[in-house]
């Protein structure tokens, strides 16, 4: 693949739309323009690489890092002003968020293509105290679906105007392979809710986390005798996952409910859990990984919560009782 010349035949499809721009299509064209931008961005990878003769001749020393406020993107973030790229990744596993001070650290330098790229270690220094608004805005944790008549997968979530529907078709999907019950996080900016990209797949299975966006609602539970002597490992915290979990154990339930989801928490709270509730809302991405992990090595039923209706959670820990050895013993 010649990377510079489909690079250059972005450039000039880029002009050619600005070129283009009148009264009438102007919110069109700025979606193509950035789409392109994406296109040209991942065939370059122009955040992070410097050319041969651009390179340092000098080896990798201690003095090769950048220090800055990052400034998210719709995948990932760029850090000061000189534009050192921090995948998404990144972001998640540190809990890196718009304004926060990160030093990047050049660790080693490869060739790529005849390019040399800057390999980094990445460390959060500070969070920052100021409210610093991003005009990134994302739809976390949606349930990928498939419509028959438009033959073609989309999703729904909260947008800033209510519920709002992407047609994945639509939007750039980068090198992520997405199919039909992935649940996915979509970016997008502020300004043009329909011209983001899916910016992650969740290493999770779709069966068992409850989204608002599900079609197939869990049928009604008509009594909660189940939850009598139910042993629950709650995550979560804030107003709504205490109210919710003071009902579970007026409903009898024994309940753990572990509100800061550190290492060792996570380790200590979930031996002897029938089911592990996790409300997606209010743990961090880094933490709902070390849960899902510590889920799986014990093999125990987890139910991942975005849909925080209570009618509806109580429907969805029934149905995983039922369907695990639970109602066997």
């Amino acid at each position: 693949m010649n990377k510079n010349y489909m690079v250059n035949e972005i450039k000039n499809e880029m002009k050619t739309c600005i070129d283009g721009i009148n009264g009438d299509n102007l919110f069109e064209r700025r979606s193509r323009v950035e789409k392109l931008f994406d296109l040209a961005e991942l065939l370059y990878d122009i955040e992070t690489e410097t050319t041969y003769s651009e390179a340092p001749r000098v080896a990798v020393n201690d003095e090769d890092y950048y220090v800055g406020r990052v400034h998210l993107r719709l995948g990932g973030g760029t850090l000061g002003d000189d534009n050192v790229f921090i995948p998404e990744k990144v972001l998640r596993l540190q809990n890196i968020g718009e304004g926060d001070q990160v030093r990047a650290k050049v660790v080693k330098q490869v060739y790529n293509n005849n390019h040399l790229k800057n390999i980094y270690n990445y460390e959060l220094l500070e969070k920052t105290t100021e409210t610093i608004e991003s005009e990134r805005r994302v739809i976390p944790y949606a349930r990928v679906l498939y419509d028959p008549d438009f033959r073609g997968l989309y999703i729904e979530g909260e947008g800033e105007d209510g519920i709002m529907r992407v047609n994945l078709e639509d939007v750039s999907l980068g090198n992520l392979n997405v199919g039909e019950g992935d649940i996915v996080d979509y970016a997008y900016w502020q300004r043009d809710p329909e011209g983001g990209r899916v910016i992650w797949i969740h290493n999770m299975d779709g069966e068992n986390v409850l989204t608002a966006a599900y079609d197939n609602e869990p049928s009604p539970v008509e009594d909660d005798e189940f939850l009598e002597h139910l042993q629950l490992s709650v995550f979560g915290n804030g107003p709504v996952v205490s109210e919710q979990v003071n009902a579970l154990k007026d409903g009898g339930s024994d309940v753990v409910h572990i509100d800061e989801a550190s290492e060792e928490n996570i380790e200590s709270n979930l031996d002897g859990a029938d089911l592990v509730l996790v409300y997606l809302n209010s743990v961090r991405p880094a933490d709902v990984k070390r849960i899902r992990d510590g889920v799986r090595k014990r093999d125990l039923d987890v139910l991942f919560i975005q849909d925080e209706d209570f009618d509806n959670i109580l429907s969805a820990i029934h149905d995983k009782l039922e369907n695990s050895y639970y109602f066997d013993i």
